[in-house]
């Protein structure tokens, strides 16, 4: 490949780059001074604090959400429960879109089902505002 060949694409023809130490054997490569390597990861710290951080809206971090009480769920779980009403008609999309997620809802239900010596285990739940899905939001 001594002066780059052609090669042929679907749009024309593309030129084929060498690797500069096939051009050039007495190329080096530039080394970063330690000051360098110091100041590329200070930038990386500080565009990752930012990416990370607690977010802030109007001036102020949003609080952590509580949990609410059970009834709230079985409200809802029942509320959604006949799914032939109009006012849920384009909740429909949300629970055939929730179907994918039913094995893992099933696998969290069963690691954490009481063991025989218990009458009665609650666990914290994450769910869809809709009822369309409920998991078990515990790790066993």
């Amino acid at each position: 490949m001594a002066g780059g060949s052609t090669l042929k694409g679907g749009r024309g023809k593309v030129k084929a780059v060498e690797p500069i130490s096939a051009v050039d054997p007495q190329y080096v490569p530039d080394v970063p001074s330690a000051s360098e390597i110091e100041r590329k990861a200070q930038e990386w710290r500080k565009l990752n604090s930012k990416r990370y951080d607690t977010k802030r809206r109007m001036g102020f971090a949003e609080q952590e959400k509580s949990d609410m009480p059970p009834e709230h769920l079985r409200k809802i779980i029942k509320d959604h429960g006949d799914m032939s009403a109009r006012k849920y008609r384009h909740d429909k999309r949300v629970y055939l879109g929730a179907l994918k997620y039913v094995p893992h809802a099933v696998l969290k239900l069963l690691e954490n089902m009481p063991m025989p010596w218990e009458q009665v285990r609650e666990v914290p739940v994450l769910y869809h505002v809709t009822g369309a899905i409920t998991f078990v939001n515990e790790i066993p």
